[in-house]
C-alpha cells in the first residue's frame, strides 16, 4: 500500500480550500471594482462646483467598501494560515508513513543479507520434498523481494508526496506576506479617505439649512413618484384583470374567473408573474456598474442632526451616460415625465412591477416588449452636482419591495 487513501484525503483538503480561497479572491475583486467604480463617479462630480448628497453616499460607500475588502483580507490570511496548518499536519503524517517504510526495508534487508551469507535460501529450497514444493519456494522468495521493492517504491512515492507539501507550505506562506502588505496598504488608504469623508461632512453641515430644503424637495418628490406609479400600477392590475375576464369569457372550456381576485392574471400573465418570483436573487442589476449609495428604507442623512428620509426603492450611483436596462422580460406599461424624478419607465412582468426613474434619455414608449437587459434609456445626470443616479424600484401588486435582495450578488 502507498498510502493511496491518505493522499486522497490531501487532494479533497485541497479541493475545499481552493473553493474556499477562491470565494474570498472573488469578492475581493468585487469589492475592488466597487471602490474602483465610486472612484469613477467621484473625479466626474469634482469637475462640479457643489457638493451633493450622492457625493457623500458614494464616499460612504467607498469607505464600507474599503473596509469590507480589508475584512476579506483578513479572512483570507486566516484561511491560508489554517492551510498551512493543516499542510504542517499532513507533512508529520507522511514523515510517519516514511518511516514506517523505511523500517520494513531495513528489517528485510537485513534478514537478506543474513540469509545470504549462510546460504539458508538455497538449502531452504533444495531441501524441499517436492518439484512443486520446490517451485512454491521459488515464487515466495520472489513475492518477498517484489514486497522490498514496492517498499522502495513507496518510500520514494511518500518522499515525492512531502517534497510537493513543502512546496505548498512556502507558497502559502509567500501568499500570507502578501495579504499582510496589501491589509497594510488598504488600512493606509482608508485612514486617507476617512479624513476625506469628515471633510465632505463638515462641509455639508455648514448647509444644513440648505441640505433640510433639498430634502423637503426630495421627499416631496418621492412622495408624488410612489402615488403616480401606484396609479398606474393599479390601471395596469385592473386592464390585466379585464383582459383575463375576457380571455376566460372566450375559452371554450368553460373557464371560470374568480372575480374576487383583484389581481386575476392571464395564463401569459400568471407564467410571466412566476418566472420573475422564481429568480428573487437572479435578476440582473439595471445598470452594467453601478454602486447602491441610497439603500431602500429610512435612511440617515449625512451631516444633519439625524435627519431621515424614507426610501420606496434604491439609488443607484453609475458613470455618466450609463445605459438603463431591463431586469426581465416584460412590456412597458408607461412612460412619463415626472418634476424631480425626470423621465420614469414602468416596465410589468405579470403582477410585478420594475420602475426605472431619473432617465435622460428614453428608448422605449408604452406596450412595447423588452428583453432581459435590453437597454430602455439612460440615466439622467445632475448638472448642479455632477451625479449620474438612478432610482430603481420594484413592486409586487400594489406593494413596492426591497429591490436589493432580489438583485445578483
Amino acid at each position: 500500500m502507498r498510502g493511496w487513501l491518505f493522499s486522497g484525503l490531501i487532494l479533497c483538503s485541497i479541493l475545499t480550500y481552493g473553493q474556499s480561497q477562491s470565494e474570498l479572491e472573488s469578492r475581493a475583486i468585487q469589492l475592488q471594482d466597487e471602490i474602483e467604480l465610486a472612484n469613477t463617479i467621484l473625479d466626474q462630480a469634482k469637475k462640479e462646483k457643489s457638493l451633493s448628497l450622492t457625493q457623500v453616499r458614494a464616499l460612504d460607500k467607498k469607505l464600507r467598501s474599503r473596509q469590507e475588502l480589508i475584512n476579506t483580507i483578513k479572512r483570507q490570511v486566516k484561511q491560508a494560515e489554517s492551510d498551512i496548518r493543516s499542510i504542517e499536519r499532513e507533512i508529520v503524517a507522511l514523515d510517519a508513513q516514511i518511516k514506517v517504510h523505511q523500517s520494513n526495508y531495513a528489517g528485510m534487508l537485513r534478514e537478506a543479507q543474513r540469509t545470504s551469507r549462510s546460504n539458508a535460501m538455497l538449502r531452504y529450497i533444495l531441501s524441499a520434498e517436492s518439484f512443486n514444493q520446490a517451485m512454491k519456494r521459488i515464487y515466495y522468495m520472489r513475492q518477498v523481494s517484489r514486497f522490498r521493492m514496492d517498499q522502495v517504491d513507496a518510500i520514494r512515492d511518500l518522499q515525492g508526496e512531502k517534497v510537493g507539501r513543502l512546496a505548498a507550505l512556502e507558497t502559502e506562506r509567500g501568499r500570507i506576506r502578501g495579504l499582510l502588505s496589501k491589509e497594510l496598504a488598504q488600512r493606509r488608504v482608508l485612514v486617507s479617505e476617512r479624513t476625506a469623508r469628515e471633510v465632505a461632512v463638515t462641509l455639508f453641515k455648514s448647509k444644513e439649512r440648505e441640505i433640510l430644503t433639498e430634502i423637503r424637495a426630495k421627499r416631496s418628490e418621492l412622495d408624488k413618484l410612489k402615488k403616480q406609479i401606484q396609479r398606474i400600477i393599479s390601471l395596469e392590475l385592473k386592464r390585466q384583470r379585464e383582459a383575463a375576464r375576457l380571455a376566460a369569457a372566450k375559452s371554450s372550456d368553460g373557464t371560470v374567473v374568480d372575480n374576487s381576485d383583484d389581481f386575476a392574471l392571464t395564463p401569459e400573465g400568471r407564467a410571466l408573474a412566476a418566472s420573475f418570483s422564481s429568480n428573487k436573487g437572479k435578476l440582473p442589476w439595471p445598470v452594467a456598474r453601478g454602486i447602491v449609495t441610497e439603500p431602500f428604507g429610512e435612511n440617515t442623512i449625512p451631516g444633519t442632526s439625524d435627519v431621515k428620509i424614507n426610501n420606496p426603492g434604491i439609488d443607484i450611483s453609475t458613470p455618466r451616460n450609463t445605459e438603463v436596462r431591463a431586469v426581465f422580460n416584460g412590456e412597458v406599461s408607461t412612460v412619463v415625465r415626472i418634476p424631480g424624478a425626470g423621465r420614469v419607465v414602468l416596465l410589468s412582468h405579470g403582477n410585478y412591477f420594475t420602475v426605472y426613474s431619473n432617465l435622460d434619455e428614453v428608448f422605449v414608449v408604452a406596450g412595447d416588449k423588452v428583453d432581459v437587459k435590453e437597454a430602455i434609456g439612460k440615466v439622467a445626470t445632475d448638472p448642479e452636482s455632477g451625479a449620474a443616479l438612478l432610482h430603481f424600484e420594484l413592486w409586487e401588486n400594489t406593494d413596492n419591495q426591497n429591490p436589493q435582495p432580489w438583485l445578483s450578488k
